[in-house]
């Protein structure tokens, strides 16, 4: 496994990518694959930083996408929110608080990315590859700091996001995860 700039012939492979790792609701219901996608894949792609895990046959497995600048990248945003509110009431609240979760952050975390590797990939180094070559990237570049979403559910990507380094910044969603535990937490890190 070896991580590489993205590049546009793998688009496909990394949208599938996005559902694989995504809810089982994404990837049993249409309209919800299609705000993942706008809201998670296709704008990195197009207007952001992009790494790939490559397989042998250099089939990508995993990414880790990232916007450098909040805002910058909220105005490229702007036609992908048009076509998520046009799903429906639903998917309008959810990217307005995916937008606010980003805001809240930005002036001292103005980067944010995703991560995601199809599970028979994840182990072995392969996340620490590509958030390792991210992170080299946006210190380079001069940002100060990244921030990201992952579920509180989620506890092996709590537990790897924390040895990395990064800390949990906000806690939202209260309420909404088994036992009246938070939905989810904004993590970040200073760079």
């Amino acid at each position: 496994m070896r991580v590489v700039p993205y590049t546009s012939e793998h688009a496909d492979e990394l949208r599938t990518v996005c559902i694989g790792t995504a809810s089982e609701r994404a990837r049993s219901d249409a309209t919800h694959a299609a705000f993942t996608l706008l809201m998670y894949c296709d704008p990195y792609l197009e207007h952001g930083v992009a790494y790939m895990l490559l397989d042998n046959e250099d089939v990508a497995r995993g990414y880790v996408l990232c916007a450098e600048d909040f805002d910058a990248w909220r105005s490229a945003f702007e036609p992908y929110r048009k076509q998520i509110e046009a799903l429906g009431p639903e998917y309008a609240g959810r990217v307005a608080d995916e937008l606010a979760y980003y805001e809240s952050v930005k002036d001292t975390y103005p980067a944010h990315l995703h991560i995601d590797i199809l599970e028979p990939y994840t182990g072995g180094g392969n996340g620490r590859k590509l958030m390792d070559t991210l992170l080299d990237r946006l210190r380079s570049d001069g940002v100060a700091g990244v921030s990201f979403g992952v579920a509180a559910s989620n506890a092996r990507a709590i537990g790897f996001y924390e040895h990395m380094g990064f800390k949990r910044l906000i806690a939202y969603g209260e309420g909404e995860g088994d036992n009246n535990e938070p939905g989810g937490y904004t993590f970040g890190m200073r760079l």
